[in-house]
Parts: structure tokens; sequence; C-alpha cells
């Protein structure tokens, strides 16, 4: 079963972010227009994260689902979001550009990052991830260890035990 996909709307941009960095494919829609972001649900099969009431006033079509997060914080909308949609089994941290949400792709050979990473990283990493779309460049750094238990802080120790995180 694929995972779902997300369309986040401009009420909840943080929660985009997390998504991302948890593995999930979000897109992130400035406009708050709810047509727009109805019509975009739907051609691109997405559910719609959203905390605008507006929702509540217009007709949504039958095969678009939307969601309405039920906190303005974002650690309770990510927990809010794994649970109802059974995500837990899904996450896989650090796969997706949390900037553009494309799939990083692994860096097969570390001398094509030479130039585009501080030297110290360079030469005291091994493994590099490029995002295709923005060509932004990630690596384990402390950064991940910040990321990772900031995750176990959200979504409690017990279900980030179960996540697989390399």
């Amino acid at each position: 079963m694929k995972p779902v996909k997300f369309l986040v709307d401009s009420m909840a941009g943080k929660l985009a972010r997390w998504l991302r960095m948890l593995g999930f494919d979000a897109e992130y829609e400035r406009s708050g227009n709810p047509e727009f972001l109805i019509r975009r649900a739907l051609l691109e099969n997405r559910v719609i994260l959203t905390r605008n009431l507006k929702f509540s006033k217009i007709r949504v079509p039958r095969n678009v689902k939307v969601f309405f997060l039920s906190s303005e914080k974002t650690n309770l909308q990510v927990r809010e979001v794994v649970e109802k949609f059974g995500l837990l089994r899904h996450i896989r941290p650090f796969t997706r550009c949390i900037e553009c949400n494309a799939e990083l792709e692994r860096v097969k050979n570390k001398e094509d990052v030479k130039l585009k990473v501080p030297y110290f990283i360079y030469i005291t990493h091994d493994e590099f991830s490029i995002c295709p779309k923005c060509h932004r460049i990630y690596w384990k750094g402390t950064h991940t260890e910040a990321m990772i238990n900031r995750i176990k802080l959200v979504l409690g120790e017990e279900l980030a035990k179960k996540i697989k995180y390399f």
C-alpha cells in the first residue's frame, strides 16, 4: 500500500517541512485558495491538510479528502497526522528534500560534492544525498541527531523507537 500524499495549505507550512523530514510526500500550497487546493488535490491524488474553516462552507467533491487539523501547534499536528493516517510504519526520515519535497538521491561518488560542501564536511563524511530538483546537498551531521531527538519528542519515545533512521 502506498503512503498517503499530502497537500498542506498556508495555515500549516511548518507541518509540510516536518512531514518531508519524516519521508512523506507533502506539497505546500501558499495560495490559501480552497478551490485551487481542491483542484490540485484532485489532480495529484492528495489529502488536503488545513485549519481553514472555509472548507466547511464550500462543496468539496467526495473523492477529495480534507483533514482539519485540530491544533495550531506543529508538534501536535505532526502526531495527529501520523496517527490519523497510520503513517508510523511508512516513516523514512531524511529521504526527501525538506525545501522542495523531491526524493533525495544518494551521491555515488563523493568527489561529485567536493566543491559543493564545506571542506571539513567533505573530509569528515563519506555519505551524501542530493536533491535532484533543487540540488541541495544533505549529510548526516550533528544536526541529524538533533532532528532525531525532536522526532522522539514529537512522536513520543515509544513510537520513535519503531522508526528505522538509516
